[in-house]
């Protein structure tokens, strides 16, 4: 039976259902998200957590490049340079806790307050951003993984090890957009 038809989707017609630990759970078992890739995470984890600067300046870079990702970060036209530099404590910290994270209360109202930033008529001081759609902001993944890869390798680790922790981090990263773009009753269109 579809998931969805047996579980429910939260939403206008199910204004009660709410990502749960049974969810997380079946998420993660669909990226194929393992024990082992939590290993790999941490240390990925503890490669990239010194290099979340430069990781930033290579995925800006990439995004400033490609006019259809730089849309989501400008204004009148133009890249809005001070509203990346404002989001950009938010992603350090983000990419840090992702790989480090331990799952609970206070990691998942982290990826909430992340997914909130993403959605319409986010509550800050900033420009509210346009309806960013899942195929978009599903877009963002890779530009985001590779970002990484380059530090992974420069570790001394197996290249068989390298190309796990690129997985997890990956996986992770997949996760972390899964969440951000996850139905809920207040914004059941998104």
């Amino acid at each position: 039976m579809n998931d969805a038809m047996h579980h429910g989707t939260a939403g206008a017609d199910n204004p009660h259902s709410s990502l749960d630990a049974q969810t997380l759970v079946r998420l993660k078992r669909m990226l194929l998200f393992t024990n082992e890739d939590e290993q790999y995470l941490i240390m990925a984890g503890n490669i990239l957590a010194a290099h979340t600067e430069d990781i930033l300046d290579t995925w800006y870079h990439a995004i400033l490049k490609n006019n259809y990702l730089a849309h989501y970060f400008t204004r009148d036209g133009a890249p809005d340079m001070e509203y990346l530099q404002s989001l950009r404590p938010q992603f350090r910290k983000w990419i840090r806790a992702l790989c480090t994270r331990q799952e609970g209360q206070s990691w998942w109202q982290f990826e909430k307050r992340i997914a909130a930033q993403v959605r319409p008529e986010a509550d800050n001081d900033m420009e509210p951003l346009p309806l960013v759609y899942l195929r978009y902001l599903s877009s963002f993944i890779y530009p985001i993984t590779e970002a990484g890869r380059p530090y992974l390798n420069t570790h001394g680790h197996p290249s068989t090890d390298v190309e796990r922790m690129q997985q997890a981090w990956f996986k992770a990263v997949s996760f972390s957009v899964l969440l951000w773009v996850y139905p809920s009753p207040q914004h059941p269109l998104f």
